[in-house]
């Protein structure tokens, strides 16, 4: 019997071609420097193998394992930014506008950088695929004023289910306020 895989919904931070250049640029000057002090230190650690009672043995092998860590962080770094980069390309392709209906607002901790943060509860809709929910946790300063019942828009990749929202439309003046 053949089974359709439903993807996991993902609300997505649309990257541009210079944020991506710039991310793989720092993940490619980590990947290939701490990858170059890797193999230093690897040769230099199995040279002094054979050295007795050299103390750079244990030193070698600390330094080779905090180089082969730096170096699988560049590497993510360009993994994870070309990622984004071609999810971005793809909602942009294919994707069908749609909106997304808040049913929760709670607050969430704020992130490493001290942004605040909610967290929104959506149902998203659309054409062209099911409706489905959302948890996401949000930068206060652009979703802040949405409340239960606020509908944003959104665009969706109805094959994915990667998206995109915008911020709430802001509230109508009231009548005479200019006056």
């Amino acid at each position: 019997m053949a089974r359709s895989h439903t993807h996991e919904p993902v609300l997505l931070d649309p990257k541009g071609p210079v944020i991506t250049a710039i991310a793989c640029t720092v993940g490619s000057v980590l990947f290939l420097g701490a990858g170059g002090v890797l193999v230093r230190v690897t040769v230099r650690t199995a040279a002094a193998l054979d050295e007795a009672g050299s103390g750079w043995s244990w030193v070698g092998v600390g330094l080779a394992l905090v180089a082969a860590f730096v170096a699988w962080v560049g590497l993510s770094t360009i993994l994870f930014a070309r990622e984004e980069r071609r999810a971005t390309l793809q909602l942009a392709a294919l994707g069908v506008d749609g909106s997304a209906l808040v049913l929760a607002v709670a607050s969430a901790p704020p992130t490493n950088d001290d942004h605040y943060q909610v967290r929104l509860l959506m149902r998203i809709s659309g054409p062209g695929f099911e409706p489905f929910e959302c948890g996401n946790e949000v930068p206060k300063y652009r979703f802040g004023s949405a409340t239960q019942g606020t509908v944003l828009p959104a665009r969706v990749n109805p094959v994915t289910r990667a998206f995109t929202i915008e911020r709430p439309p802001a509230p109508a003046a009231p009548e005479g306020a200019g006056a």
